[in-house]
């Protein structure tokens, strides 16, 4: 078995004491990180899903130095919020992954990048290269259990305003995905929620943010009084997922 710590939407400012609708994003990050270390670590992998910063590069310095030490190769994807040129920059050192795969014995951890620059609003696209790119992909991983982690649902979360900035290409991608039967799960975040479902044998899993979430299907974006969260997925060797989201119940700053 192999764990795996996803956690995402961390939205660092380049100020220590930045805020992201009313939450500060470096000390709820820290906090999720503290109680991984005491509950859950180690791990096998982390897997932060974009989001990493909000709009400021800087702030890749303080994600830098959150995540060093966790004992375990750490995968980053961009999000919306990134720059992603900086972020391979900057972190484009051990013990960080910037997009790829990732194998771990009988597992494939394959990374999405689903952030495009034309991104009007925040919305994801992947486009047909990519989308050929990955079934590339998982043929090559044929032999192996495969976890695809992206930034933005791939799938409706049943929220006009969430969806609106969802995956563009999302059926598109979840067509590929369909036509590998080792693609055992799919995780993303973007949503600040959670959520959890199957398609067929395929395990679906939206994260909460390490910072503040919002209320799940709604029209707008309401601000949710959840409080952070993370997840934790534990792959085994015969392919089942077995997972759980981890919230920070009484965390008050």
């Amino acid at each position: 078995m192999h764990r795996l710590l996803q956690f995402t939407d961390t939205h660092l400012f380049a100020d220590p004491e930045g805020t992201l609708r009313g939450t500060r994003t470096l000390p709820s990050l820290e906090a999720c990180l503290d109680h991984a270390r005491r509950r859950h670590l180690p791990a096998d992998v982390v897997a932060v899903t974009g989001d990493l910063v909000q709009d400021e590069p800087a702030a890749y310095g303080a994600l830098d130095l959150a995540l060093d030490g966790l004992g375990a190769p750490v995968l980053l994807i961009p999000g919306n919020h990134d720059v992603p040129d900086e972020l391979r920059r900057r972190l484009g050192h051990p013990p960080f992954q910037v997009g790829g795969s990732f194998v771990r014995g009988r597992w494939a951890i394959v990374l999405l990048e689903t952030w495009f620059a034309e991104s009007g609003d925040g919305e994801g696209r992947l486009g047909p290269a990519a989308l050929r790119d990955l079934d590339i992909e998982l043929t090559r991983l044929g032999g192996h259990h495969v976890l695809v982690c992206l930034h933005h649902p791939p799938v409706p979360m049943e929220g006009a305003g969430m969806d609106r900035l969802g995956l563009l290409d999302g059926p598109e991608c979840m067509a590929v995905i369909g036509r590998h039967a080792h693609v055992r799960g799919v995780a993303w975040g973007h949503a600040h929620q959670s959520l959890d479902l199957y398609r067929g044998n395929t395990r679906l899993m939206c994260t909460p943010a390490t910072c503040m979430q919002f209320v799940p299907r709604v029209d707008g974006f309401v601000r949710d009084d959840r409080p952070p969260g993370y997840r934790v997925i534990d792959l085994h060797e015969d392919g089942r997922i077995a997972s759980e989201v981890v919230w920070l119940e009484g965390y008050a700053q």
